[in-house]
């Protein structure tokens, strides 16, 4: 389970600048807004270095209850209660 305390410390302790480039790199209006959602899973799930897609999606089901869709919010919601919803300003 994860919850807002972790995610923070993972976040200092593991500083990406440029989450577009890291998640992305393609050129589209949409793009950054969905790197930023696969950084957000990323933080609360400790999934940063994790390269096998089914392991992470693994672990995205272990530490989510829902992982949200484009048409009904929030993005993620943690097992235990918490949802959070990304949004790019």
């Amino acid at each position: 389970m994860s919850n807002i305390l972790q995610a923070i410390h993972r976040v200092i302790s593991n500083p990406i600048i440029d989450v577009k480039a890291f998640y992305s790199g393609k050129n589209r209006a949409n793009s950054v807004g969905d790197a930023l959602e696969k950084y957000v899973k990323d933080i609360f799930a400790n999934t940063f270095n994790e390269e096998n897609e089914a392991k992470r999606d693994g672990i995205y089901n272990q530490t989510f209850s829902y992982l949200g869709n484009q048409n009904n919010p929030p993005d993620i919601i943690l097992k235990g209660g918490d949802a959070i919803e990304t949004l790019k300003l």
